[in-house]
């Protein structure tokens, strides 16, 4: 019994994709076995922490935050595998400090960053894997603050802009440029160069209807300095220390 030259070709052709398709499954075993990893992040600290991955500390991004973590809670997070097989991740933890309240404020608590000397997290994420990282409670003295933070309370009889130069500082709670008359107050944030832990503060005004300068005075990381406002009359500042933990 003879096949027709159709059928022969037909078989032909079947054979051939059998083989193509068998020879790129073996290929590429990898193709479907790459998993997500989880991290379980365990907070001991009495402080709600932020983390971030990957982030360059000199360009603070936001975008890369992975998850809050209440104190004395875990949070369970589901992230691919490390591009880096090397080097791998890095996690960045913010510690969260409590600034102002929202009766100092009157509308929301303000709570400010600060980090842990050596408290990055570094590890390769493999596929499929579960891990689980501790953040610790600092010691006292290894917080460390990223910015500097200035207070005014307004008891003129107008209302009042925070300038830094020709620009308008935004208060922390509500983002708001204006703080208005009767003893209202605003919080604001002074960022600090990466490399400096001193900034010198001789272009702070309150404008109304004309600026009025502030005293000239050195800023510090982690530290608060209240003013208060009078129409043209501004206090020197007093000076409060921010970090929780302090000797």
């Amino acid at each position: 019994m003879f096949l027709n030259k159709n059928t022969h070709y037909a078989g032909l052709i079947f054979l051939l994709f059998f083989f193509i398709f068998a020879s790129c499954s073996q290929e590429n075993p990898d193709n479907n076995t790459v998993k997500p990893a989880v991290i379980n992040f365990f907070n001991e600290s009495s402080f709600k922490v932020d983390i971030y991955k990957n982030m360059n500390p000199e360009v603070f991004d936001p975008t890369r935050l992975v998850c809050t973590v209440s104190p004395g809670s875990t949070q369970k997070v589901t992230i691919q595998p490390s591009l880096d097989q090397v080097t791998g991740d890095t996690f960045y933890i913010r510690y969260k400090v409590l600034l102002a309240n929202s009766l100092e404020t009157g509308t929301s608590n303000i709570y400010v960053d600060a980090q842990r000397d050596l408290s990055n997290i570094t590890l390769v994420i493999k596929s499929d894997e579960t891990y689980t990282r501790t953040i610790w409670q600092p010691a006292p003295g290894q917080l460390k603050f990223i910015n500097g933070y200035i207070k005014v309370q307004n008891i003129g009889s107008s209302q009042i802009q925070i300038l830094r130069v020709d620009t308008a500082l935004k208060k922390l709670d509500d983002n708001n440029i204006y703080l208005e008359k009767g003893s209202n107050i605003g919080y604001y944030e002074i960022p600090l160069s990466f490399l400096d832990d001193v900034l010198v503060m001789n272009q702070l005004s309150a404008f109304s209807s004309s600026k009025v300068l502030f005293p000239s005075f050195n800023i510090e990381r982690g530290k608060l300095y209240s003013f208060t406002v009078n129409n043209s009359v501004i206090t020197d500042p007093v000076i409060s220390n921010l970090d929780p933990l302090r000797n």
